[in-house]
């Protein structure tokens, strides 16, 4: 018999259809499928069927509806009553979507082995059982729709996995319609269109993969908001660089007729041009079609910071463009970023004499001169080249009418106003372009220096192609010099524009052309946001810098970014950050010393880092209830970093991505002798370090704060930094140095009378207490700061300390006092909004359910903590599957049980956290996971739990690993080795009180 569910709803007897009698028989049978293996309570049948109205004869309907299954399978022991539920006695190879799974599973393992033909065919098997959508029909019923859901994801994986079998088989022109419609019908899944864009990009349709690119990119900014995941940008920058690995189809013979007659005004292409292949490739795609005369000419506006190459590369795609424009070539420099641009009259004169007018028939008035213009290129094939453009009213009387011709136009500034423009922004090169360029020019001169040197070279230009010309050039301008010799002038950042300079070619220079167009105040933020060490800002910042509002500080930005001083560097969350070419922050810091006083630009940076730790205020106060602690150092206008903050996203996710700009402003404050300043950012990250597990930045911020602290003699400093270290080595598993961290904080307190400091001290001391087994002092202590943090208005803090009280009291084995004080700690944080908290004591409570066996109590605890630990970052991940882990093992789910505690150990090992992984294996070591076969692989598992445990010496775990192996030795026969295993547990227990 066979059953079927990847599809509508179908049984098989020898290949002849069954009948299924009614609707809810159907869904009674499609219930019992999709619960596999598994009984399946009277209970959840009837809510299947019913939903919440169910009649009064509920249990008894099911019965029946059970009893016409029966007869319509024409089996009798196919379904049985197991407990108060039933079991449908199905094998895997009977069920569609069990043969879907494990044929899929096949072919991964002959793809791992290397047939790639036998592999697809596994794969296409596998997707040939589908009929329709999972369930078709039935997938509204609650009960099915997280499976149905599940099996069209996976159907959906499998496709894709055997289109990347496909792609190695080289059957890319085969898949282009397929991935066609599969784009257009799944429009937000990646991976398809990476498949799509290589496909093209195989087929010879390298222009469609890269529009492939920019249509998914489109598509996800307006739909979601964000950007396209990495390996979609990988894919997109190696199809740009032509990557041979991608085997691209063979380059059409590049070499171009010539043709005599018409205008040719195009400079010489240079002769060691490198890069921006992809570039060329999008320019001619939009300049290479035949357009009628009555249609718009095609029009591609080039933008990028000075020095980007934005000259060289038009001129070698106009060179690359003759065939396609056999009627002339007209080139004008407008000179935008000069005192004086130049007047499109005058252009329009050298244009005009470049396609035959005599001086005499020259007209004075502009807009005749256009019309002429216009007039002469009417259905000529003529591509007009306008360098660096001041702005559009600057090119409007040099654009063409008649569709016939092409326009390229340069500028440092986006050039949005021209309508109907193919827009290309130009970056800095990759770093293999870059490398290729520098040897293009210097040759010879390169042969006695090192990869290395030339990586340090190429990294110092910043990979910008002026910075790399002038290198080149130095280097074969003088003979005697070595590259080492010119990577010594590179180095020092205070004098590397210097360094960049070679004739008429200077790197400052360019710069400088775009910075004194801007206006004075656009000018200061550039100069003053040089200063910060943050590799990228938001909008906060630059109004911290200037110390303005928000408005007229992105009113700046905007002029920045328009002349390409400064870069989007993405949107993260909904907010865009800004950031500096590596060159032009050399820049913008050497203006910033040159105009202005020491004394301002220290304010400057201050500022930014006043309203760095105004954002982590906010962030802790989100994610912790309230602000931890008392805090002395100036925030800069909190009111403001808080209206600048996208509504949507959590605070400590935006603390987030400032995570970099919290350690670079730790070491700016300790350089600037700011000591508060400096101690408080460090421990204001606290909270972001720990939860996401920034191990070396929560270490670098103490070891930079602490020394200035010391120097300062800022005791409140010192101790705060050592609770820092506390938490730290707390998350670290390091119990003991914990302890001594926190005790060290609380003798400093109390000698300078900081109760509200003390008391936090004294509130982590139970979170030391308790793994190192001191239950009762934990017990005493963590009451007597929830009493004392309470009296002096600390709820969120007197909470934390109180939750060690529920989990010493579970592990002193006294479950029913742990459900008491978790569900009052729990009740408190949801009150105060602590996300952390409440994720974390739901785990414990439900796991002090557990323990008294109340499992639908348990049950209920955990999925409420399901609905919190997304918000809490990787531990809630473990939390999850850990608790769910127990709860199936405690119902004797054994298979699900022992799935879910696997994950919590991987979880763990991701997080590289050796408690959690110990917490888990210690359920993960119950003997009636295991077949006797299998408990030899449990046992090793098992001795790598111990060697886990003895090394963050948690008593009370370690006991717990300790029996488990016993538990197994035993399960194997070794009594002898299992007794002495106990016989150390009950050792290690003894040491717990």
């Amino acid at each position: 018999m066979d059953f079927g569910v990847l599809g509508p709803l179908a049984v098989w007897q020898a290949g002849v259809p069954l009948n299924l009698g009614t609707p809810k028989g159907q869904v009674l049978l499609a219930v019992l499928l999709c619960r596999l293996g598994r009984p399946v309570a009277g209970d959840a049948l009837a809510e299947a069927i019913w939903g919440a109205e169910q009649p009064k004869s509920a249990v008894k309907n099911v019965q029946t509806y059970v009893h016409r299954l029966r007869q319509h399978l024409g089996d009798s022991e196919r379904i049985t009553r197991k407990g108060s539920g039933y079991l449908l006695r199905v094998g895997r190879d009977e069920l569609d979507a069990a043969r879907f799974e494990d044929l899929a599973g096949v072919a991964r393992a002959t793809l791992a082995a290397g047939d790639l033909d036998q592999a697809r065919r596994h794969f296409d098997k596998a997707l040939k059982l589908w009929r329709g959508p999972a369930f078709d029909g039935l997938a509204d019923v609650p009960s099915l729709a997280s499976e149905a859901a599940r099996l069209d994801e996976l159907r959906l994986g499998v496709l894709e996995e055997r289109i990347d079998v496909d792609l190695r088989l080289g059957r890319h022109s085969e898949l282009l319609g397929e991935l066609t419609a599969l784009t257009l019908e799944h429009p937000f899944r990646e991976r398809m269109w990476a498949q799509f864009m290589l496909a093209l990009y195989r087929c010879g349709r390298r222009a469609d993969a890269l529009l492939a690119y920019l249509q998914v990119r489109d598509l996800l900014a307006e739909q979601t908001g964000m950007e396209p995941g990495q390996t979609l940008r990988d894919l997109h920058q190696t199809i740009l660089g032509e990557d041979p690995a991608l085997a691209p189809a063979v380059a059409a013979d590049a070499r171009e007729p010539q043709n005599a007659g018409g205008a040719r005004m195009l400079p010489p292409a240079l002769g060691d041009f490198t890069g921006q292949r992809g570039e060329l490739t999008e320019i001619a795609a939009v300049l290479g079609k035949d357009r009628a005369a009555d249609e718009p000419a095609a029009v591609v506006t080039i933008s990028g910071p000075g020095g980007i190459g934005k000259t060289a590369l038009v001129v070698q795609a106009a060179h690359r463009l003759r065939s396609t424009y056999p009627d002339g070539q007209l080139f004008a420099t407008l000179a935008g970023t000069r005192a004086q641009p130049v007047d499109p009259a005058a252009v329009l004169g050298r244009f005009l004499r470049a396609l035959g007018v005599p001086a005499t028939a020259m007209p004075d008035d502009p807009e005749e001169r256009t019309d002429l213009y216009r007039g002469m290129l009417d259905e000529r094939r003529i591509l007009i080249v306008l360098d660096d453009a001041l702005d559009e009213e600057q090119v409007a009387p040099l654009m063409p009418a008649s569709g016939t011709c092409g326009v390229i136009v340069t500028g440092r500034v986006r050039l949005g106003g021209v309508g109907g423009a193919h827009r290309v922004e130009l970056g800095a090169m990759s770093e293999a372009d870059s490398l290729a360029m520098l040897r293009n020019i210097a040759g010879n001169q390169l042969t006695t220096a090192t990869s290395s040197d030339l990586a340090d070279l190429v990294r110092l230009c910043a990979r910008l192609p002026l910075a790399l010309r002038i290198v080149g050039s130095l280097l074969l301008s003088r003979p005697h010099w070595h590259p080492t010799d010119l990577l010594s002038r590179l180095a020092d950042e205070q004098h590397r524009l210097d360094a960049l300079r070679y004739r008429d070619l200077e790197v400052r220079a360019s710069f400088g052309l775009s910075y004194t167009g801007l206006r004075p105040e656009a000018r200061r933020l550039f100069r003053l946001l040089g200063l910060l060490e943050a590799p990228d800002f938001p909008l906060w910042a630059a109004a911290a810098t200037l110390d303005t509002e928000l408005s007229p500080a992105q009113e700046l930005l905007d002029e920045l970014v328009d002349v390409h001083l400064l870069d989007v560097t993405g949107a993260p969350n909904g907010q865009a950050r800004y950031g500096f070419h590596d060159l032009i922050r050399t820049y913008a810091k050497e203006r910033a010393e040159m105009e202005e006083p020491v004394e301002v630009r220290h304010a400057a940076v201050v500022r930014v880092l006043s309203a760095l730790l105004a954002l982590a205020d906010i962030a802790d106060r989100d994610h912790m209830g309230q602000n931890m602690f008392q805090r002395d150092a100036v925030r800069w206008q909190p009111d403001r970093v808080r209206a600048s903050l996208p509504r949507s996203v959590p605070p400590m996710a935006l603390l987030d991505s400032e995570r970099l700009a919290l350690v670079a402003g730790v070491r700016q404050a300790a350089e600037l002798a700011r000591d508060e300043l400096c101690w408080e950012l460090a421990v204001g990250g606290h909270a972001l370090f720990e939860t996401e597990r920034y191990f070396d930045d929560w270490q670098e911020c103490y070891d930079t704060a602490m020394p200035l602290a010391k120097d300062a003699r800022n005791l409140r400093g010192q101790a705060r930094l050592l609770i820092s270290m506390a938490g730290l080595r707390y998350t670290r598993r390091q119990y003991r140095q914990a302890e001594e961290s926190n005790t060290e904080a609380m003798r400093l307190f109390e000698r300078i009378s900081d109760r509200r400091g003390y008391l936090e001290a004294l509130s982590n001391a139970p979170f030391f207490l308790v793994p190192n087994g001191h239950l009762t002092e934990a017990i005493a202590a963590g009451f007597e700061a929830y009493e004392r943090l309470n009296a002096a208005g600390q709820v969120a803090a007197a909470l934390h300390a109180y939750s060690q009280v529920g989990l010493a009291h579970l592990q002193a084995g006294r479950p029913e006092v742990a459900v008491e004080v978790l569900s009052e700690i729990v009740a408190g944080a949801r009150q105060q909004g602590i996300l952390t908290l409440i994720a974390r004591d739901t785990y414990w409570l439900g796991q002090a359910h557990l323990a008294l066996g109340h499992h639908a109590q348990a049950e209920e605890t955990f999925t409420e903590l399901t609905a919190y630990a997304g918000d809490i970052g990787s531990s809630g991940v473990f939390y999850t599957a850990h608790a769910w882990g127990c709860f199936q093992l405690a119902r004797g789910e054994y298979a699900d049980a022992r799935r879910r505690l696997l994950d919590g150990v991987a979880v763990a090992r991701a997080m590289h956290d050796p408690m959690f992984e110990t917490r888990a294996l210690v359920d993960l070591l119950d003997p009636r996971l295991y077949g006797r076969h299998e408990l030899p692989v449990a046992i090793g598992q098992g001795e790598h739990a111990v060697e886990v445990a003895r090394g963050i010496d948690y008593p009370y775990l370690l006991a717990g690993v300790l029996e488990g192996v016993a538990g197994l030795k035993a399960a194997a026969g070794d009594d002898e080795a299992a007794d002495h295993l106990f016989a150390e547990a009950a050792a290690v227990r003894a040491k717990i009180h």
